[in-house]
């Protein structure tokens, strides 16, 4: 029996893990793409980070581009991330390199109690939350998701779609979330769900407590994937 080269398995696992960060060309023509030049994203957790460095790692081959993932490992919650961001870029060295960086804040709305403070505060970061996990998000890479669910409920799903437990803070599950799910598919549902609050005048500046579920992460995801599969 002709045995299937090994380089050639290789290749077809490239293509179809390449194919889980790629638009179709209909949903590239679609979107307004922006540059996403040099960023610097402050998270909340190790899931949030492994997220974005999936996308990072690929991007990172454009000399054009920077995207830069830091992790605020005190006790995480969404003050701590504001917090750690403006500490960050107040120090000298980091003035220099990340001044001109654009600035995101990556946190859940789960704490602390005074969430809506922490998102008028600030001023400056563009801010990529959930509500009231980030899960909600993945999740949606899977289902949609339209009424407020339990954080374990939504572990249960995330478990149910992989085949096995879903170990929070873990980068081998985010990545199989990512190549088993449809990140378009996510990007739909959190879309649908934002122009459902819009249309009942509720935005997050305002009514983040009254908007579970909810998630804007697909604004940057998109753009990530954009940049991907510019030919």
């Amino acid at each position: 029996m002709e045995r299937f080269p090994f380089s050639n398995m290789i290749k077809l696992w490239m293509v179809d893990w390449m194919g889980r960060t790629v638009l179709s060309p209909q949903r590239l023509s679609e979107i307004k793409r922006t540059n996403i030049g040099r960023i610097i994203i402050f998270c909340e957790g190790k899931t949030e980070k492994y997220y974005f460095d999936y996308f990072a790692e690929i991007i990172r081959k454009n000399k054009y581009t920077d995207i830069e993932v830091i992790l605020q490992t005190a006790s995480g919650n969404a003050r701590a991330v504001l917090n750690c961001a403006n500490k960050f870029m107040t120090e000298e060295t980091h003035i220099q390199k990340y001044g001109t960086y654009g600035k995101y804040l990556a946190f859940d709305c789960d704490a602390p109690p005074d969430v809506q403070s922490v998102i008028l505060e600030a001023e400056g970061y563009e801010l990529l939350i959930s509500n009231y996990l980030f899960e909600t998000w993945l999740l949606m890479h899977f289902e949609d998701v339209e009424e407020k669910i339990s954080k374990g409920e939504i572990y249960r799903r995330l478990a149910m779609h992989m085949g096995d437990p879903y170990i929070k803070g873990r980068k081998g599950k985010i990545r199989e979330i990512i190549q088993k799910g449809e990140i378009e598919k996510a990007i739909d549902n959190a879309k649908k769900l934002e122009e459902r609050y819009e249309a009942e005048g509720k935005n997050i500046f305002a009514d983040i407590e009254n908007m579970n579920p909810f998630t804007n992460v697909y604004k940057l995801t998109e753009q990530f994937m954009a940049e991907i599969s510019q030919p």
